[in-house]
């Protein structure tokens, strides 16, 4: 997902919010408000307050229960984007938000996915915005059609609009969603990319992060 100018932050209480629910979601724990209360130091309706505040602007997705299915980069449910990081192994929307995992982190990480075309498995080494290593060498991301995703994260296994292909051969044989309206991206380009989209995110997670 491209991180959108509407996520810029209110206040320190919701940036301390935001920062202890993707903290939840990296450890795959439920980022109940009773829960971000005791890892924030906050009182419960100060958090529930900022978690409204921060559904309303796309920070953070619910699903229909109350509970969290979202909060980029990071899936409260399983995916086809696995982080692993020496501190956890995290779910992620897409491929895009999977590069940007280990920069939020501050550590390296290895994604593992898959091709959209053929499944074939897919292992990228990356810290920061480089890449330092890749399986197999062609990597490409499919990026676009991002207006779907503020509703989309999470509900499926699988992205429709951001995802790797293990080589433009596979990319151009992809038949799109008709709502896509992308472009193809070399695997260094989208580590770039995503790194920028989610500098934000990035900041307030380094920033206001609990302790490890």
């Amino acid at each position: 997902m491209a991180f959108r100018e509407i996520m810029v932050s209110y206040t320190a209480v919701d940036d301390r919010v935001h920062a202890a629910v993707l903290h939840e979601l990296l450890l795959r724990q439920t980022p109940t408000v009773e829960q971000l209360a005791r890892v924030t130091g906050l009182p419960a309706i100060a958090v529930d307050d900022a978690m409204g505040r921060l559904r309303e602007r796309g920070a953070v997705v619910g699903d229909p229960t109350g509970g969290v299915v979202a909060a980029y980069p990071l899936s409260g449910v399983p995916t086809s984007h696995v982080v692993a990081l020496d501190v956890a192994v995290a779910w992620a929307n897409c491929a895009v938000d999977a590069l940007a995992v280990p920069a939020m982190v501050g550590r390296p990480g290895t994604i593992s996915s898959q091709c959209t075309l053929c499944s074939g498995s897919i292992t990228i080494d990356v810290e920061g915005t480089v890449v330092r290593s890749r399986e197999p060498a062609g990597v490409v991301v499919a990026y676009g059609g991002l207006t779907d995703c503020r509703d989309r994260p999470a509900l499926v296994r699988s992205c429709p609009f951001v995802n790797f292909f293990c080589g433009e051969a596979h990319a151009a044989q992809w038949q799109p969603p008709t709502t896509w309206s992308g472009r193809f991206l070399s695997l260094d380009q989208a580590a770039r990319l995503a790194v920028s989209n989610f500098h934000h995110v990035i900041e307030v997670y380094q920033r206001f992060r609990p302790e490890q």
